[in-house]
């Protein structure tokens, strides 16, 4: 059998299936959202230890001996959550030639109780430096508000659907597609590096900032189809 004529009998049965399959009309894309403004209950900060030097195994060793008191003493303090983040070794160049190594490692910290964190971070910063400092959503206050906004963003969306529908003389619609974004949650930038470093030289004294407010959205977008 010829080739092309194999191909075409391939491709025949899925023709039916195609020609069964109903024309999109009177479809309409829409959009709603809601927002609200809820307060920042979560403060984040992320501390580094860096070395740099000419033995890198040396530098990786001081770098773990920070990082491994900092946790430790960390999760000694109550209602502290830490983590470990970045780290890297990478060599300090010279006219294209190594002339030494830098070893870095971060770790961070998150807590509801402000207060009882900027205690700790002074403690820390005897060994440790200050990369950055902001607040955020917590995820249980982000959930308590959420479903709320969903709920109101969706009815807005549903209003809208039958204004539509019988501004155009139609008497029913049916939702086609429908998705729901309720964005993300990510910290607040609250100090600067010139703050940062004037902390540095105040190692004991805790710190205190203002949290301030996040505003959360959820947002709606699908299609709806008209009918009479």
């Amino acid at each position: 059998m010829p080739r092309p004529l194999l191909l075409l009998l391939l491709f025949l049965p899925a023709l039916p299936v195609l020609a069964d399959t109903p024309p999109a009309y009177n479809r309409v894309t829409l959009s709603e959202n809601a927002s609200t403004e809820v307060h920042n209950d979560q403060m984040v900060a992320v501390l580094f230890s860096q070395y740099e030097g000419h033995d890198a195994t040396r530098l990786a060793a001081q770098v773990n001996r920070d990082i491994s008191e900092a946790i430790g003493v960390a999760k000694k303090t109550p209602g502290i959550e830490v983590s470990t983040q970045s780290y890297r070794t990478s060599p300090i160049y010279d006219k294209r030639r190594i002339k030494g190594w830098r070893v870095f490692q971060s770790i961070r910290l998150k807590s509801t109780d402000s207060g009882r964190l900027g205690k700790l971070l002074g403690d820390l910063q005897k060994r440790l430096k200050l990369q950055s400092l902001g607040y955020q959503v917590s995820p249980a206050q982000r959930r308590r508000h959420l479903d709320g906004l969903i709920r109101t963003a969706v009815d807005r969306f549903s209003r809208r659907a039958q204004m539509i529908a019988e501004s155009l003389g139609r008497k029913h619609w049916r939702l086609v597609r429908l998705s729901i974004n309720d964005g993300g949650s990510r910290p607040v930038p609250v100090m600067r590096a010139g703050m940062m470093a004037d902390m540095a030289m105040e190692k004991a004294a805790p710190v205190s900032i203002e949290a301030g407010t996040a505003r959360l959205d959820v947002s709606v977008n699908g299609e709806i189809e008209l009918s009479d």
